[in-house]
């Protein structure tokens, strides 16, 4: 099929250090400019199943030599994602948008709706400045004023509470492996991979990114208009 495509007359300063070569969006038409049908949409008809599959790896990144990870179009990935799917219908079509039913960490726990998006272009989880608190006080971080985000001693990595998440009613568990990482900060500190966020109205409270991505496969349905996760294999660290 045709696609309609933008050129830049300048470019974000990022492109000229990171190994990329430019982004792909694949939210809904509705975020589009110019009401410019989207490359996935566009292609629904020649694939298999009207989605796609995200799956991280925790290994290396691309630039050190690693593959990061696996998009499948067309079909869930059934190599690196596990069976048992559980889908969650969208609140929105604009970015990949759900309710959440609740969160804990620890002895914290709330159980307040809230919109939030699967993002993979958001390496980190973004969540209300209340909830950060409440990761920093159970996890005993400290704020970098430096490198502006918090740290924990990297040798708490493997044993900091699990990240529990309650979606249409179902439990998901985020391992501190993947939310303490090694940044190469020195000093034995490791960052605590959050960010705080204020938002009003139906836009998302929270933004799950690549630490939520790294533990549960994201199956994009666009034909159904929902959002499946499976848990993601992993070889090790």
């Amino acid at each position: 099929p045709k696609q309609e495509f933008g050129v830049a007359t300048t470019l974000a300063e990022v492109f000229g250090y990171q190994p990329v070569d430019g982004i792909l969006g694949l939210g809904w038409p509705a975020l589009a400019v110019d009401k410019v049908v989207p490359p996935m949409q566009n292609l629904l008809s020649s694939l298999d199943q009207p989605l796609f599959t995200v799956w991280m790896d925790r290994k290396l990144t691309v630039s050190n030599g690693g593959n990061a990870g696996l998009i499948t179009y067309g079909a869930i990935d059934t190599k690196n994602c596990q069976s048992q799917i559980n889908y969650v219908p969208l609140s929105a079509e604009t970015y990949w948008q759900f309710p959440i039913d609740g969160f804990a960490i620890g002895s914290y726990s709330e159980t307040k709706k809230e919109q939030v998006i699967s993002d993979t272009g958001t390496s980190w989880i973004g969540a209300p400045t209340t909830v950060v608190s409440a990761v920093v006080k159970q996890t005993g971080a400290k704020y970098d004023f430096l490198n502006e985000l918090y740290t924990v001693d990297c040798s708490t990595q493997k044993t900091q509470p699990d990240l529990i998440f309650t979606i249409n009613g179902i439990k998901y568990n985020v391992p501190s492996v993947e939310y303490v990482l090694d940044l190469g900060l020195g000093n034995g500190k490791c960052a605590l991979t959050f960010f705080g966020m204020n938002s009003g109205g139906f836009g998302p409270a929270w933004i799950l990114g690549d630490t939520w991505i790294r533990t549960y496969c994201n199956i994009y349905d666009i034909g159904q208009k929902r959002i499946g996760f499976a848990k993601a294999n992993h070889s090790g660290l």
